[in-house]
């Protein structure tokens, strides 16, 4: 709502002028003064759109208040009221930054015309600031999200010397939480949805979109309980998108140099989605199993084991057999033979993953198990057992670099379709963590990151190279939702595609 100041000292002239606004169609905030004086103290404590001022007032005169009004706010639309004989003092004003003037006795027709053009011109201004703030927030992502992703702090000085963003700005942010989905949910329209999240958590954060299936949120309050702010979120993402995410939250970061090695982390902790999926809320600081209140049972980490061994994922075997070792090594509530029995069946399935193992050995390797005087010993074969499944897979043909080769195929053949971690899994018959997991190992890149990469180099290409039209670019590259599309690309190169296809672009190699 525009907000207008009348200055007048007779009651009279005030009504008249509310009562030409109040015909309008639009509301107006309407504030009066009396005189000059009264109207400045009015300015120090409040900010007003328009200010309506007479010429001749008592203590301080139109002309003084609209010099000192406009060192206070610059873009300040002020109309001077003035009668024939201080017509002088009307073109003066002009030199203070009064728009425009109007003879008294009021003329309702030429107020009109003289309220309109003002408040074009308050209209403008703000459309103008608006564009200027998504600017500036669009180059703040994409220097902090190159900087989260290499960890160089040229790009933090860059961003200082465009935007103002300063490293102490980064240093209010004590924790991170990492949001992820595998059905490319963050394609959605980043303003709404932002702003019915700030209005379901009642709290602000800061927002950064890494790809459409991973964003990250920045948050100031040291003393929230975390746990319960990412459990909220699940529930209002599934309540209000039908979509089901998983939230990493990372330790408490002593400054922004934490953030890049933190990401790293919380991204291959936020692949145990795909081995727990019926937990949601993963912490860097407390055992998941915890983290819901919750313990895997023994079946469930059993299947867990069975599923790392058919996929060749060495890496979550450890880390399911030392969920069950954690479990039975230091609990009596157990008796002796079951802990035998449990770690017998672990010792089953991975021989049977190793093809060149006998029954025989197998037998031999359950006996000494059951012969076991303590705890320890039971641990040690499983453990010998793993090793071995470890050196077995080293020394096969093939592996997972092939695997990681045929994936990179298929997503240089297919970018310009859905493509999800699980769809590309079957590909290669990994699971999808797996896949996730050898697929950073091989090539230093996030799966999701690899896809947004790749898909920003060819629209790129596509600008420079041929006349489609942006929206024709979008579905090319596998973008169905071109304002999506539109966001992507200034995070990623720091300027719109239109600009880019013109020339004027303002990647980081035009960045100091």
């Amino acid at each position: 709502m525009i907000s207008i100041l009348i200055v007048d000292d007779e009651k009279l002239e005030r009504n008249g002028i509310k009562f030409l606004l109040n015909k309008e169609e639009k509301e107006y905030q309407i504030i009066e003064a009396v005189n000059g004086k009264d109207a400045l103290g009015i300015l120090q404590k409040q900010k007003v759109d328009i200010l309506f001022s007479d010429i001749k007032m008592p203590y301080m005169n139109g002309l003084e208040l609209s010099q000192q009004a406009k060192e206070l706010y610059p873009d300040l639309q002020i109309i001077i009221f003035s009668g024939y004989n201080d017509f002088s003092y009307a073109r003066e004003a002009l030199r203070y930054g009064v728009v425009d003037y109007v003879l008294k006795p009021v003329d309702p027709v030429e107020f009109k015309k003289t309220l309109d053009k003002v408040t074009h011109n308050i209209e403008n201004q703000k459309e103008m600031l608006k564009k200027q703030i998504k600017q500036e927030d669009y180059l703040k992502q994409y220097f902090l999200l190159n900087y989260l992703l290499t960890g160089k702090e040229e790009y933090i000085d860059s961003a200082n010397k465009v935007i103002n963003l300063e490293k102490e700005d980064l240093n209010q942010y004590p924790y991170l939480l990492l949001a992820g989905s595998s059905s490319n949910f963050f394609e959605i329209d980043e303003e709404n949805f932002l702003q019915e999240l700030r209005e379901n958590l009642q709290r602000s954060f800061q927002y950064l979109n890494l790809n459409s299936n991973e964003s990250l949120f920045f948050f100031k309050d040291r003393s929230c309980d975390y746990q319960r702010l990412a459990l909220q979120m699940h529930n209002f993402f599934r309540q209000k998108y039908d979509a089901d995410c998983y939230f990493v939250i990372s330790k408490e970061l002593e400054s922004y140099r934490d953030m890049p090695k933190y990401l790293i982390q919380m991204e291959q902790l936020l692949e145990e989605q795909f081995y727990q999926p019926e937990i949601h809320v993963f912490s860097m600081n407390q055992d998941q199993e915890e983290s819901e209140g919750s313990q895997v049972q023994d079946a469930k980490m059993l299947q867990n084991i069975i599923e790392d061994i058919h996929h060749k994922d060495v890496d979550h075997l450890w880390l399911n057999f030392q969920r069950i070792e954690k479990k039975y090594k230091d609990n009596n509530q157990f008796s002796e033979l079951y802990v035998k029995f449990v770690f017998s069946s672990v010792l089953k399935e991975i021989y049977e993953g190793i093809a060149v193992t006998g029954e025989r050995e197998l037998s031999r390797e359950v006996d000494r198990m059951y012969r076991c005087k303590t705890i320890q010993e039971v641990l040690e074969i499983a453990k010998k057992a793993i090793r071995e499944f470890e050196n077995y897979l080293k020394v096969q043909d093939g592996g997972d670099r092939e695997e990681v080769t045929l994936v990179k195929s298929y997503i240089y053949h297919h970018y310009d379709k859905i493509l999800t971690t699980e769809l590309l899994a079957e590909q290669v018959c990994l699971s999808p963590g797996y896949l996730s997991f050898v697929f950073k190992q091989e090539t230093g890149v996030n799966l999701n990151r690899f896809i947004r990469e790749y898909r920003m180099e060819k629209a790129k290409e596509l600008l420079e190279t041929t006349s489609m039209k942006i929206v024709q670019i979008a579905k090319k590259v596998g973008f169905p939702n071109n304002s999506y599309f539109g966001r992507s690309f200034r995070e990623y190169f720091g300027n719109t595609p239109e600009s880019y296809r013109k020339g004027t672009a303002t990647d980081e190699e035009d960045h100091p």
